[in-house]
């Protein structure tokens, strides 16, 4: 087993698949958060790189073809453990939104930013982010998403949601 452990020894530890799953899934997200939603390293950003900084780590891990293939396994498996989506919504989705709605409720505290509700504002940006990366993985294949070009993805999300889609009056 590429674990370095045999079956049994995984399922001694874990009751089943589900709760397997969600380990992996938590250390992900931990290592994510110590290298991409540093708060301190954040808010010495300007909000844009700030936001296409965050972005990128979760384009990245999104790209990642381990990553990808798990995202799948937890899309097909959600309906038979639902607790397994729900704890993937309660914890690893909501740290990531914390962390991102953190930084804005921060900018919006210090005027760098004005968002009526940055909690909100954290989750559209996120859906910005991930629905095409999302779509890609669910439906798409891997040479589809190697086509993309996140950089500028990430690019265009960032000042869509920076400036909005209204003309400046100068």
């Amino acid at each position: 087993m590429e674990a370095g452990v045999s079956t049994r020894t995984i399922y001694e530890r874990y009751k089943n698949k589900a709760e397997l799953l969600a380990a992996v899934i938590t250390r992900l997200v931990d290592r994510d958060m110590e290298s991409g939603f540093a708060s301190a390293e954040l808010d010495k950003l300007e909000p844009s790189q700030a936001l296409w900084s965050m972005g990128r780590v979760i384009a990245a891990r999104a790209c990642d073809p381990e990553s990808a293939a798990l995202f799948r396994i937890l899309a097909h498996e959600a309906p038979r453990y639902p607790e397994l989506a729900a704890k993937m919504r309660t914890s690893a989705k909501a740290r990531i939104d914390g962390a991102v709605a953190g930084y804005l409720r921060r900018q919006n505290s210090v005027g760098t930013l004005r968002l009526a509700d940055p909690d909100r504002a954290a989750v559209l940006f996120l859906q910005m982010v991930c629905a095409e990366l999302h779509d890609c993985l669910l439906f798409g294949n891997a040479a589809e998403l190697a086509t993309l070009d996140f950089e500028s993805h990430l690019t265009n999300v960032v000042d869509l949601f920076l400036n909005g889609a209204l003309p400046r009056h100068r």
